[in-house]
């Protein structure tokens, strides 16, 4: 009997977090109520290895994506995802056939509960089948997942496609895993329990990367990835009257591709190597060519995001691959930040030919201390307005991602990074909170010093998990929001420099996912001021006031950063003269 296997990939979001969005998330409607936002990103790692195995086995796959199913879903009544899991995997419609092999598979640590869920469900549902699970969190969480899940037949360790494949040729699966060193399973870990004696696993690698045929895309729903509620924030468009950059939705469809594996450096909050290692594997420039041919004619796409983690190495590939995606007259958009070390005016000059209007910008921290010691980055403050300089003249938006609360920063560290990160004028700052991911350095360290205030299953960006000597995570949840609003709206560089109308692009952006957001309504009013647009000036700054009315969130920031807005009160009756005599007066 042939084989079949679903992909399942669980939300990569935590219910609380879905249902009881904090402040400082994006959120989605559902009916009349708020959710966490969920982001949409093709899973490239199933693709793949659906795509090798077909190649060599006769097998049927298939796949469910809950990220996409919980967007597309217009309500959500749910008392828990497990809830939800099971009566989608209980309704046939949304099997093709019933598998003989589930493959579940994620990336972040969001999703641990949720992979537990599925897991557990799976069997019930599907108790014949062989339950496997991988992808870089199941990498580095393999001993956790196998402990806390008697339904997991077996976790696979790094890349997947050759131990996937070796798995399918084998006469018996279940013996296979025991025998593989690519496969961490329930008797290996109660062995190396008695014996004391540490599991080694090891990757096995597809050295040539042209070897995995075109990815199978048509496994997925591909339009339920147009839905991502993140990646329409990062598409980029010119602004003629600035000569500068503003973010804006493509009309064209853009879609990921990852034409590299590996990355060479020892950043301490990265994991990437867990799963990847740190030697480069690349696909030929020929065979990117080939594939983003039959990406345009196949599903007509008008763009890609490229998501290599260290797309830079080599001297010449760069310009190579950059150049095969401009000549099929694709955009591009860069998700995994570029380094910029590597990023020369020449360099930046052609990506803009090409038709790249934004960079995400790795700075990571203002502070060169924080940068050499905790996070063993190679970068030099000096490089940075450079980059940034350089970039605002050739018509490059940037935008910069910021973390803080790394163990062994203080707060004079952030205090340094706050006053450098004034300086370079750069378009927009994504501060976040460092987050130990399971198979880093930074995770290892907290884990050895139990820095963690909660659970390292619930680490997110936004939430501070860590208590440090030096600082509480109070502190850091704290200052990530404060430089958010220190940065991209008090400090906001276009703002300073005059260039209102990209100020408004970016502010409306903000609005866009988070309409009650006051500052974002309060610097557009004084834009639009600058503008003579009084109308526009008038509608924000009674946003502001309706927004104050109604909840006292804003109030402390507001005094913070000595805004003159006053507080109104729902009933209150303001008359159109006193409102505009207080508006000029901002």
């Amino acid at each position: 009997m042939q084989d079949r296997l679903v992909f399942l990939v669980p939300p990569n979001i935590e219910f609380n977090d879905f249902v009881n969005p904090p402040k400082n998330i994006s959120t989605i409607k559902k009916g009349n109520k708020s959710f966490g936002s969920i982001i949409t990103d093709i899973p490239l790692g199933i693709i793949s290895l659906s795509a090798y195995i077909k190649e060599h086995f006769p097998i049927e796959t298939s796949a469910i994506d809950f990220n996409v199913e919980l967007n597309k879903e217009s309500e959500f009544n749910y008392t828990s995802f497990k809830e939800y899991f099971k009566k989608f995997l209980q309704n046939k419609n949304n099997i093709d056939f019933n598998p003989t092999i589930i493959g579940i598979s994620s990336l972040f640590t969001p999703a641990y509960q949720s992979i537990l869920d599925l897991a557990e469900l799976s069997k019930e549902i599907f108790p014949n089948a062989i339950l496997i699970v991988g992808g870089n969190l199941p990498t580095s969480m393999f001993r956790e997942i196998l402990e806390d899940s008697i339904f997991v037949d077996a976790v696979c360790f790094g890349e997947g496609e050759k131990p996937l494949l070796e798995m399918l040729k084998s006469e018996n699966k279940i013996n296979y895993f025991e025998t593989s060193n690519s496969w961490a399973t329930h008797k290996k870990i109660e062995n190396e329990k008695k014996t004391n004696n540490r599991l080694k696993l090891s990757h096995n690698f597809i050295n040539d990367l042209d070897e995995i045929p075109f990815l199978d895309y048509d496994i997925l729903d591909l339009e339920g990835y147009k839905l991502n509620p993140t990646s329409n924030r990062y598409n980029v468009t010119n602004v003629e009257e600035t000569n500068q950059s503003n973010v804006k939705i493509l009309n064209n469809y853009s879609i990921p591709i990852m034409t590299s594996r590996g990355c060479p450096f020892k950043c301490t909050f990265c994991a990437s190597h867990a799963a990847h290692g740190r030697d480069m594997r690349y696909q030929s420039k020929e065979r990117v060519k080939e594939d983003l041919e039959k990406l345009v004619q196949r599903y007509g796409v008008g763009g890609v995001v490229i998501q290599d983690d260290h797309f830079m190495a080599g001297k010449k590939r760069p310009y190579e691959i950059v150049e095969v995606i401009g000549k099929e007259k694709l955009k591009m958009f860069f998700q995994n930040a570029l380094a910029i070390y590597a990023l020369d005016f020449e360099f930046l000059k052609l990506i803009k030919k090409m038709g790249v209007d934004e960079l995400v910008l790795p700075v990571e921290s203002g502070s060169m201390r924080v940068l050499r010691e905790e996070m063993r980055k190679p970068l030099k403050l000096e490089k940075i307005p450079i980059v940034v300089e350089n970039c605002r003249k050739i018509g490059i938006y940037t935008d910069c991602n910021i973390v803080i609360g790394m163990p062994g920063e203080t707060k004079k560290d952030i205090e340094d990074s706050r006053e450098f990160l004034k300086t370079i004028y750069a378009d927009w700052f994504r501060v976040f909170i460092a987050t130990p991911i399971p198979g880093s350095e930074m995770h290892q360290t907290v884990m050895d010093k139990k820095y963690y205030k909660i659970p390292p299953i619930r680490a997110n960006y936004k939430r501070a998990v860590i208590e440090t000597e030096h600082l509480t995570s109070e502190y850091v949840q704290y200052m990530t929001y404060y430089m958010n609003l220190e940065l991209n709206f008090v400090y906001n560089s276009n703002y300073r420099l005059g260039n209102y109308k990209t100020a408004i692009e970016s502010f409306h952006n903000v609005i866009n996912v988070k309409s009650d957001h006051l500052f974002a309504h309060y610097f557009a009013s004084k834009c639009f001021e600058k503008l003579g647009k009084i109308d526009e000036m008038k509608y924000h700054y009674e946003q502001v006031n309706k927004i104050r009315a109604n909840t006292d969130f804003w109030d402390h920031y507001i005094d913070e950063f000595n805004l003159p807005i006053k507080k109104m009160h729902n009933n209150k009756n303001i008359q159109r003269e006193e409102m505009t005599d207080r508006i000029l007066n901002i």
